[in-house]
């Protein structure tokens, strides 16, 4: 898939999760795949990075989230991975 394919993909999410009051920022480095970089913005130190390839889209280590197909379905399954009851166990 072209660079400019996988970015198209990932703003797609990005707007998805921009709706939804995540912060989020499409990020393009010359040779390196884009990547979308997402933050819970009620607990900021929650935060990741997803990729997509030629049918998913992908966590930076590999595992795959879900179809290019189902932006909204992958939305949800980052919201509930970047959850903030993660944050609040963790402080416990």
């Amino acid at each position: 898939m072209k660079a400019t394919d996988t970015a198209a993909h990932l703003e797609r999410l990005a707007g998805e999760l921009r709706d939804r009051g995540w912060h989020v920022t499409v990020r393009t480095v010359q040779g390196r795949r884009p990547a979308l970089h997402v933050r819970n913005p009620r607990a900021p130190r929650l935060n990741d990075e997803v990729v997509a390839d030629d049918a998913a889209f992908r966590w930076t280590w590999g595992q795959g989230i879900g179809p290019l197909t189902e932006t909204p379905g992958v939305a949800d399954r980052i919201q509930y991975v970047l959850r903030e009851a993660d944050a609040v166990e963790a402080d416990q």
